[in-house]
């Protein structure tokens, strides 16, 4: 078959596009191994043309930020193209009652196998990722990405070394995506994935946006030895993704994090108000997050801090503990958005039962956009918020 996979556009202006879609590379590579013909495209840096509605199949991933483009191209395809529809990501627990009828297949959760099914093949992943090939590369243009910023080195990309987060955050869509129960790939091909990056593609920086990078000491410090071994850390640099936890941020794992080459780790703090880090269910403190924020610059490395204004529970008060917090601890960077109520998560269905919610259409959406409100800031108080040290609120992307 002839396959187009697609990136929509973000619900609002965006002209560059920080990373490819590992997902749909993934997906490519899948098709390819099968003798399909694959093309994929992001366009919010790509359009399309009249050739690319004569395809057998187009498969659409869509989050809840690219709800708007997505809808335009399942109406396009369906008035322009026999193209049979398939609509996948984070979004898709969501598109059901809306999309139904209007589309082939609706892939809930991880892809795989359905895709595989979809194809016509018979599903082979037995839920071991190792099984799962390496994202196709060759399938767009490396040099037409940003990276995420900041970037530390360019040019710069992305990749994920496992699924799933043991944490149960109210805000995230994570578990409910991947599960609650972390899967690893192996660091050997972790490694050899980075030094494939770098040698084909001359990728100076690699993100390893895995939500808690940290959570498995033996895994990462294998990652992090395999790097050093192969002489990777003299080529390029790493950012990685943490929990603040004691145990997990530990001494040893910083000292051998600085030596493998990272130079930025990228904490989702939240709040600094524990009151509010407890209704999040972040099973962390205050105290610990202070930790973090004081020990990362003593190893060499810059803490890159985020924070969610809105969640449940916050007050003036909270947002002053907050501001107090930053103002102490001086995070290199710091980001700041208003929370937004992703479907399927129990920040969701809090604000829709306690009429906490703006009733706005997902195409809506947007960074900045202020969504919920709480017992004591209205929608107006919250958007009246400036920011902390007036950084720009916009969620960390």
């Amino acid at each position: 078959m002839k396959i187009l996979l697609l990136q929509p556009r973000l619900n609002w202006p965006r002209e560059y596009c920080e990373s490819p879609s590992i997902a749909l590379l993934t997906l490519g590579a899948i098709a390819k191994n099968h003798g399909h013909e694959v093309k994929v495209k992001h366009l919010n840096i790509d359009t399309l043309s009249t050739e690319d509605y004569q395809v057998d199949l187009v498969g659409i991933t869509c989050n809840t930020f690219m709800v708007k483009s997505a809808r335009q191209l399942v109406k396009d395809f369906r008035e322009h193209s026999k193209a049979k529809i398939v609509l996948g990501g984070p979004h898709a627990i969501a598109w059901k009652p809306e999309i139904d009828g209007q589309v082939d297949h609706i892939v809930i959760g991880e892809g795989e196998n359905q895709w595989e099914q979809i194809l016509g093949h018979e599903p082979s992943f037995n839920g071991c990722i190792d099984d799962i090939p390496l994202p196709d590369y060759s399938l767009v243009d490396m040099q037409r990405f940003s990276g995420v910023g900041p970037v530390g080195a360019v040019p710069s990309t992305v990749l994920f070394g496992s699924r799933g987060c043991p944490g149960k955050c109210v805000f995230c869509n994570t578990p409910i995506f991947w599960g609650n129960k972390p899967r690893y790939r192996n660091p050997k091909s972790i490694v050899d994935q980075i030094a494939m990056l770098n040698k084909e593609y001359g990728m100076q920086e690699v993100f390893i946006q895995d939500d808690t990078f940290n959570a498995n000491w033996p895994w990462a410090k294998e990652i992090f030895e395999r790097i050093i071994a192969r002489g990777l850390h003299k080529k390029m640099v790493f950012r990685i993704d943490c929990r603040s936890n004691e145990k997990m941020l530990s001494e040893d794992f910083l000292k051998l994090a600085a030596k493998a080459g990272v130079w930025n780790i990228f904490l989702g703090i939240e709040s600094a108000s524990q009151k509010m880090l407890d209704n999040m269910k972040k099973h962390i403190t205050v105290e610990e997050y202070r930790r973090a924020c004081k020990l990362i610059p003593e190893y060499g490395m810059k803490v890159q801090a985020s924070f969610i204004i809105g969640l449940p529970g916050e007050t003036w008060k909270t947002l002053e503990e907050t501001q107090q917090f930053i103002t102490e601890t001086h995070p290199w960077v710091v980001g700041a958005g208003y929370a937004t109520p992703f479907p399927g998560t129990e920040f969701d269905k809090y604000v829709t039962e306690h009429n906490q919610k703006l009733a706005v259409d997902y195409a809506d959406y947007l960074y900045g956009a202020v969504l919920v409100r709480t017992d004591e800031l209205s929608y107006d108080d919250l958007a009246s918020f400036k920011g902390f040290n007036n950084t720009k609120i916009e969620k960390m992307s």
